[in-house]
């Protein structure tokens, strides 16, 4: 009888320990869909900080462009301005200070266009980071629920086994 009972004990205590082990593994897989996930995560964001980073610098670079078109363009009208001041006639001055409102009114035509191009430029990098970072959010969650998935299969399994 003694060796009949240290058999059956023998025997739950394998079972045991096979169970345990199986719920082990479960779990070190929702572990690793954890960490993959977690990995995942980090990655997507890193992409999306990479974009919103090479968007600034877009519309920075649109920024420096139009403030050095702005610049050229009033350098322009203030050097048509300078020749009415070197006039030596009346109709001299008169022609060179009609020439000068000219150029000034080109040359805020140059600068609002050159503005209004930096800010669609800016518009635009800032509708790429979102984007970027709306997919980066997506690939997050995706990630998770994938782990979230593993780790509940993984409860069910040790709860069958139990």
């Amino acid at each position: 009888m003694k060796k009949f009972v240290a058999v059956i004990a023998s025997a739950l205590l394998a079972t045991t320990v096979f169970e345990q082990t199986a719920a082990a593994a479960d779990a070190s897989d929702a572990q690793k869909a954890q960490l993959k996930a977690n990995s995942e995560k980090l990655e997507a964001q890193a992409t999306a900080n990479k974009k919103k980073a090479e968007a600034q610098s877009d519309a920075e670079k649109a920024q420096a462009s139009a403030n050095e078109d702005k610049a050229s363009a009033q350098a322009d009208a203030d050097k048509k301005a300078a020749k009415s001041v070197k006039a030596t006639t009346p109709a001299e001055a008169s022609g060179a200070r009609s020439n000068a409102a000219k150029a000034q009114t080109r040359a805020n035509q140059k600068m609002q266009q050159a503005q209004t191009k930096a800010d669609r430029k800016k518009q635009d990098a800032a509708n790429d980071a979102n984007v970027a970072q709306a997919k980066a959010d997506e690939k997050k969650v995706e990630a998770q629920n994938d782990a979230n998935k593993k780790a509940a299969e993984a409860r069910v399994d040790a709860a069958k086994k139990q």
